[in-house]
């Protein structure tokens, strides 16, 4: 199997790890203040890897033909957006010396929606990507849309999505969501890119992941 046919498995990995994480927080008489329909966090860069790309593209291909155009339309002004502000990028190359943060910030001052998001909710919201899982406050919704975040609470969940990058080549890191069409682009170039990459068991993806995780 491919590396992308694991993601359903690592969803629930993050899920129960995420779950974890917020019955200590009830523990200790706080509560997850993310509702349906606050869709801040949404605008923020949400990096995504080339296995959960593939994934998402498969996610999208199956959906009916009137939203998958909807949808591409979306990706479209997303990326012409970063195209003018220098953000679209789809390797480590293109992000240069620039920090993760740096980058989080210029972006997220830009106000680009996700192209999934519809009506202030994610529209994907069981196929999310891993870091979207990872990110919950416990602070005021509204201190979300500040352009530095000043105020927002995070509530402390381990960042199991990171093991997620490079599972399939070391050297591969992330992209932005935003950049998924731009980057299903490059892999018409790239014949190991087309075909999902290298195949190994269920197993062996799992464990690989946790080789990984335990870095």
């Amino acid at each position: 199997m491919t590396a992308a046919s694991v993601i359903p498995a690592l969803q629930k990995l993050v899920n129960a790890v995420v779950d974890a994480a917020e019955a200590k927080l009830g523990q200790a008489g706080q509560a997850v203040s993310c509702r349906k329909g606050c869709g801040a966090c949404c605008r923020q860069l949400v990096p995504v890897s080339r296995t959960e790309a593939e994934w998402l593209l498969e996610v999208i291909e199956a959906m009916p033909p009137a939203r998958r155009a909807a949808l591409a339309a979306r990706f479209a002004a997303a990326e012409a957006v970063l195209e003018g502000a220098g953000l679209a990028m789809v390797t480590r190359e293109a992000r240069g010396d620039r920090s993760d943060r740096e980058l989080s910030i210029g972006y997220f001052a830009l106000g680009i929606p996700c192209p999934f998001l519809e009506e202030e909710s994610c529209s994907i919201h069981p196929e999310r990507p891993l870091v979207c899982r990872e990110y919950l406050v416990t602070s005021a919704a509204e201190l979300c849309a500040g352009p530095r975040q000043e105020g927002v609470t995070p509530v402390p969940v381990p960042k199991v999505s990171m093991a997620a990058r490079g599972l399939q080549d070391e050297r591969e890191d992330w992209f932005p969501l935003a950049m998924l069409m731009a980057w299903s682009r490059t892999r018409l170039h790239d014949d190991a890119k087309r075909t999902g990459g290298v195949k190994r068991t269920g197993p062996e993806w799992v464990q690989r992941f946790l080789r990984r995780l335990g870095a």
